[in-house]
């Protein structure tokens, strides 16, 4: 039988598959069916710095009154005594003693602060790592994308700094340059990377002519970008990458090993099935495992790599071209695209 425990950022786990931070781990009975069902392991949902800030300033009442203009804020910035930066603290606490498989900790920050503090009561609080969200809407059109990394980049190294726990970065796929960045995320520290973060956009409301904030789940096509990305960064860095968004079957999970992640995070799948889906997933795939005859998911990690296949531009520019005269584009389908060129790529090392 199939062995499909890893590791993670040197953490050991029972199972590729980590719930994402999320509003799962809202109750201390949803982490524990979580590890009952056979996760590797949970992202706690994240702490804000927002709500660190806001604990440590007195503007309730500014909030209220601005309400008025902004009645969103309150959405964001709720009542301290349901929001509080200790609060949430005390809950990791508590989760710990429920649960004994891996406990992530989530630091969601935009910039440094006295909120560093708490990467270290993270840390107390018995989370086995950190995992920092960095998004920002960057809307300064005289703040240079040098600048915007810089910080970034400053706020990952004082992290590591301030804790022995392993520390793994949220990226976005929206950076200009995402090898180039992931490079300087390595070498600020980082010892893991999560590709790539969910971002939740504003929708307009046509009736009532308002902004309105909804949450919209992952689409399995979505998992392509983490996978082409993963791809092509997994030979490039010591560290650990995980894959997130749009992850839903086995079958996802495994061709995010395949292109080299360690571990995938799953959300949207668990809101759509259930905790006990990740049961379901990590039967299907052990069966896969033996099915191929693998004994452990060494044997296979990395196989489908840039670095790994015969042809190591197949995750770049050079077959979308290919792919628009193969029968697999749409116009096909209706005598639009006469001639086809099959892109099929194997594991296999270039030579030369």
């Amino acid at each position: 039988m199939a062995n499909i425990s890893t590791s993670f950022m040197g953490i050991n786990m029972g199972s590729p598959i980590i719930v994402g931070a999320s509003t799962l781990s809202n109750h201390t009975d949803n982490i524990k069916r979580a590890e009952d069902a056979g996760a590797g392991g949970l992202v706690i949902h994240s702490l804000f710095q927002e709500q660190i800030e806001l604990e440590a300033m007195e503007i309730e009442d500014e909030l209220l009154i601005s309400s008025d203009h902004f009645p969103e804020s309150l959405t964001y910035f709720p009542q301290m005594k349901h929001a509080g930066a200790r609060e949430h603290i005390m809950w990791v606490e508590k989760a710990r003693k429920e649960v004994k498989f891996p406990l992530i900790g989530s630091l969601n920050a935009i910039s440094e602060g006295k909120w560093l503090e708490y990467a270290k009561q993270l840390e107390e609080a018995g989370c086995d790592a950190l995992e920092l969200n960095l998004f920002s809407i960057e809307t300064d059109p005289a703040k240079t994308p040098d600048q915007i990394e810089s910080q970034s980049l400053e706020i990952i190294s004082d992290v590591k700094s301030s804790v022995s726990i392993p520390v793994s970065v949220k990226l976005s796929p929206w950076h200009t340059s995402i090898a180039n960045y992931a490079k300087k995320v390595a070498e600020a520290g980082a010892d893991g990377m999560v590709m790539f973060n969910k971002f939740h956009q504003p929708m307009i409301d046509t009736e009532k002519e308002s902004i309105v904030l909804n949450w919209c789940l992952s689409s399995p096509e979505e998992s392509r970008v983490p996978l082409r990305w993963i791809a092509l960064t997994s030979g490039l860095m010591d560290v650990d990458l995980a894959a997130n968004t749009g992850i839903y079957t086995a079958e996802d999970v495994i061709r995010q090993l395949l292109a080299g992640a360690r571990v995938a995070q799953i959300v949207s799948a668990l809101y759509s099935h259930g905790l006990e889906h990740i049961t379901a997933l990590n039967t299907a795939i052990s069966d896969w495992m033996d099915k191929h005859g693998y004994k452990t998911i060494e044997e296979f990690r990395g196989k489908l790599a840039k670095h790994q296949v015969n042809d190591p531009y197949a995750f770049e520019r050079a077959q979308y071209v290919s792919l628009l005269m193969s029968a697999h584009d749409p116009r096909a389908k209706y005598g639009l695209v006469h001639g086809y060129y099959p892109v099929e790529v194997r594991p296999g090392r270039v030579s030369g």
